[in-house]
């Protein structure tokens, strides 16, 4: 029972080591300078499950064609909508999210998706 102990604090002692090691990896500029801190890194993770959350509650719109990506306060939004209105409204909705600072539609209207 010791030993399971011992190893199972172990195992969770290495992960949580190696989360501040996986942001810092994908969180540098080619300069070797971090493109933002922790924090700002977990306000952006907040909002992007915010806008995640919008689309989904949002009839209008499928989220599984929806991609959101949150740098600094500013939402990209990427896929593939059927409708010009759609993109719209997915610009709507994420502009409606506390925390977004700018929405950048990269949203593809493709009327086949109908």
């Amino acid at each position: 029972m010791r030993t399971r102990q011992i190893i199972l604090a172990a195992v969770l002692g290495l992960s949580t080591a190696a989360l501040p090691a996986a942001y810092a990896a994908d969180n540098m500029n080619s300069d070797g300078k971090p493109k933002q801190s922790v924090g700002e890194y977990a306000s952006d993770t907040v909002v992007t499950t915010k806008v995640k959350a919008a689309i989904v509650a949002d009839k209008s719109l499928s989220a599984l064609d929806i991609a959101v990506e949150t740098n600094n306060g500013v939402v990209t939004l990427t896929g593939t909508v059927a409708t010009s209105a759609q993109s719209d409204q997915a610009t709507h909705v994420a502009r409606g999210v506390e925390g977004v600072k700018q929405v950048k539609n990269n949203l593809k209207v493709d009327a086949s998706k109908k």
